[in-house]
């Protein structure tokens, strides 16, 4: 009988604690999945420094020297505009006509882009603007704070160029391209 009780002791142990998993607690587990999705349209920043841009002929030397040279040249880097964009851009200008004591015509105003950067349809050099756009720079992606400083020109005429104020508005646009 010591035998038998040893059996079952034996037994009643390997039972309860180490023989029958089904007898164990059994685990539970459940899964969820979320997605992440963020949508990036074309987007670009135009910012422009100095951009308002003046010159005075004040004494008679310096007008008979502009006019000697048929120009007067503006500040260098004024205005100077900054671009960013998301992608593809092209960056534009157009001016209004002149308001003044005649009306000066719109290619008498030059504008040249002293940058390096993706300057586009010769504005390396002075090129007449005109009141359609016209692109000045563009590039094949994005960019982050691409400088391009400008310098404006103004034709001079002795006979045309009376006294007074003369003054154009330049609208310059920067957009992307597709997609």
């Amino acid at each position: 009988m010591k035998r038998s009780k040893k059996v079952f002791v034996i037994t009643v142990l390997f039972i309860l604690g180490l023989g029958f998993p089904v007898m164990q607690a059994a685990q539970d587990m459940d899964e969820e999945v979320s997605t992440v999705t963020l949508v990036i349209s074309p987007a670009c920043k135009l910012d422009i420094i100095n951009s308002k841009v003046s010159k005075e002929i004040s004494s008679e030397n310096d007008a008979k020297a502009f006019f000697s040279e048929g120009f007067v040249e503006l500040d260098i880097n004024s205005p100077t505009l900054i671009v960013d964009s998301n992608n593809k851009w092209k960056l534009s200008a157009r001016s209004s006509d002149f308001t003044g004591p005649y009306p000066k015509d719109v290619a008498d105003l030059l504008l040249k882009d002293l940058s390096s950067n993706h300057v586009e349809a010769g504005f390396t050099g002075y090129t007449p603007l005109s009141t359609k756009d016209q692109d000045i720079a563009m590039h094949a992606k994005g960019v982050k704070d691409e400088q391009h400083p400008l310098q404006y020109k103004i034709l001079l005429d002795w006979e045309k160029d009376v006294p007074g104020t003369y003054e154009a508005t330049i609208t310059y646009t920067l957009s992307t391209i597709g997609s």
